[in-house]
């Protein structure tokens, strides 16, 4: 059993599918680590929603990572060599593909009904919404698949799967 109380691990990455629960679950860690929480889901899009260069998210994530204590809530996979492995503790929260997809689309679309704004105020149009969902489909499978094997290559990574919201 891993132990989670404060300052047992102070470099936490918590991995999933989107829908999966990875920023909800990532500032309730940073809580209870009494760690701080870098939330990601703002540094991917410009304000016209067009993807931020890969080479400007390795250079966000280098300096985010460099710190001795955080909570971070994504999967980084092109990324995954700077951010795993400076990691101590990863939490895959591997919920089945109809939850994580339910979630998505709920979300997403309750963005665009709302007009509520979302990553770094933008709002969410309805292509946006059906992408996301789709998005969440088709990589829930691949992660399922390639995670395993790409976790275990960083001996020095703790891995805790969570296959239930319990």
């Amino acid at each position: 059993m891993v132990e989670l109380g404060p300052r047992s691990f102070s470099r936490v990455v918590v991995l999933g599918c989107s829908g999966s629960g990875k920023s909800t679950l990532g500032a309730k860690l940073a809580r209870r680590l009494d760690l701080p929480f870098v939330a990601t889901d703002d540094i991917y899009w410009r304000n016209d929603w067009t993807p931020v260069p890969e080479a400007e998210v390795r250079a966000w994530l280098d300096t985010a990572t460099t710190a001795s204590h955080w909570v971070l809530d994504g999967n980084f996979d092109a990324q995954r060599e700077i951010l795993w492995g400076r990691a101590e503790l990863a939490v895959w929260l591997d919920l089945p593909w109809t939850t994580t997809v339910w979630r998505v689309v709920r979300r997403n679309l309750g963005w665009w009904l709302t007009r509520t704004p979302v990553w770094g105020g933008l709002r969410m149009t309805l292509p946006r919404a059906l992408s996301g969902a789709r998005h969440a489909t088709t990589s829930h499978a691949g992660k399922r698949r390639s995670y395993p094997d790409l976790l275990a290559s960083f001996p020095n990574l703790t891995v805790v799967r969570l296959r239930s919201n319990r």
